[in-house]
C-alpha cells in the first residue's frame, strides 16, 4: 500500500477551504473536560466510521473548518508508546476485499489511498468497527473505531487533520474494563496536552 500526502497539491477542482477556526473532533463527552466547549469548536461523533463519518461532514459544512483535530482514545498494539501519541498514518482494519485480488485494508475502485498520511509521527492507527480485545490482521501501532472515516474525509475536502489518541488499553483480554477505567486519565491527559493542540490553530 502506497502512501500519499494527506494534503494534495491545489488544483482548479480542489481548492482549499479559506482559514477558519479549527474543528475537534471527539468521539465521546466522557473523553475530554466537560467545560471543552467553552474554548473550543467541537463535534461529539459517536463510536464507530459511520457515526464519525456522519457528523464530521455535517460539521464541516457548517463551520467550514480550515484545520480539523481528533482526540479519542485508542487501544495500543504497540509496546513502548507513551500515553498520549499523535498519528501519522491511519489504514483501515476491516476493508477486506481479498477474494477479488485486492490487499487488505484496500477500498476497491477508489482513488483515496489506503494509507492516509496526517503528519510524520511513525504511529500508524487501525480503524475497524469493532472494539479491539486481539491486534488486528492488518499491521499497526494502534487501534481505534473512527479515524480513518475522518481521515478519508478529510483527505477528500482537502482540509489538514491532526490526530492525537490517548493510549486506554492494550487490545487484549482486559481490553473493555481498562478502557472503562482509563476515561479520567483520557480527560487528565486532554488537559495537559491542550496548550499543544491550541499552538496548532496559531500555524
Amino acid at each position: 500500500m502506497s502512501e500519499k500526502a494527506l494534503v494534495p497539491e491545489k488544483s482548479l477542482s480542489r481548492k482549499p477551504l479559506l482559514p477558519r477556526k479549527p474543528l475537534l473532533i471527539v468521539a465521546l463527552e466522557s473523553e475530554i473536560p466537560g467545560d471543552i466547549t467553552d474554548r473550543w469548536d467541537v463535534v461529539f461523533t459517536g463510536v464507530g466510521k459511520i457515526n464519525a463519518s456522519y457528523a464530521c461532514m455535517k460539521a464541516i459544512a457548517n463551520h467550514r473548518p480550515g484545520l480539523l483535530i481528533n482526540y479519542g482514545t485508542a487501544g495500543g498494539i504497540r509496546n513502548g508508546l507513551g500515553k498520549v501519541v499523535e498519528v501519522g498514518t491511519a489504514v483501515q482494519c476491516d476493508m477486506d476485499v481479498r477474494p477479488l485480488g485486492i490487499a487488505l485494508g484496500t477500498t476497491p475502485f477508489d482513488d483515496c489511498p489506503a494509507v492516509i498520511k496526517l503528519s510524520d509521527s511513525p504511529i500508524c492507527c487501525g480503524t475497524a468497527d469493532r472494539f479491539s480485545d486481539s491486534p488486528p490482521e492488518l499491521i499497526c501501532d494502534i487501534v481505534d473505531m473512527e479515524l480513518f472515516a475522518l481521515a478519508k474525509i478529510a483527505w477528500h475536502e482537502n482540509i489538514p487533520l491532526r490526530a492525537f489518541k490517548f493510549i486506554s488499553d492494550a487490545a487484549d483480554n482486559n481490553a473493555g474494563d481498562s478502557w472503562k477505567n482509563s476515561l479520567p486519565s483520557s480527560v487528565e491527559a486532554f488537559e495537559r496536552l491542550e496548550p499543544q493542540l491550541l499552538a496548532l490553530t496559531d500555524n
